[in-house]
């Protein structure tokens, strides 16, 4: 599997950095971001190392989207909401990740929301929601 020794991503997936992890197969891992634009803010992103989504293969992305969806559905539930937005992203940091993010439609977040919340989640307000999220997989 191509890892990249200078990918925060890639440490979290090796265990180097912890994370609130709400899912993992051999080939995804799932985790809430700890700077996150609302409650429930989530990454997925692969274990193998690539730069863009596109450069995943075909199967992959398939995989990735799949997975993807079934964790959509369980923050709908979670959260009480018809709308999970989905973000691809990638300057920021630059292994393929997508972002999930519960919302509701009166949120006042504009089409996309564009700052971290204020304030920041404890750590224990994090712990609680990756344990309701993990709890309903």
């Amino acid at each position: 599997m191509k890892t990249n020794i200078d990918c925060i991503f890639c440490k979290i997936i090796a265990g180097e950095i912890p994370c609130y992890k709400i899912y993992e197969d051999e080939k995804i891992i799932s985790f809430l971001d700890i700077h996150p634009y609302v409650l429930g803010h989530l990454l997925i992103i692969p274990k193998e190392h690539s730069k863009w989504l596109w450069d995943i293969s075909p199967k992959d992305y398939c995989n990735l989207m799949e997975k993807t969806k079934n964790l959509a559905e369980i923050l709908k539930k979670i959260f009480k909401t018809e709308w999970i937005e989905l973000v691809v992203a990638g300057i920021g940091v630059q292994h393929t990740h997508i972002h999930l993010l519960p919302r509701q439609f009166n949120d006042g977040l504009g089409e996309l929301p564009i700052k971290p919340l204020v304030p920041k989640p404890s750590n224990e307000e994090l712990k609680k929601m990756a344990n309701k999220i993990k709890n309903s997989l």
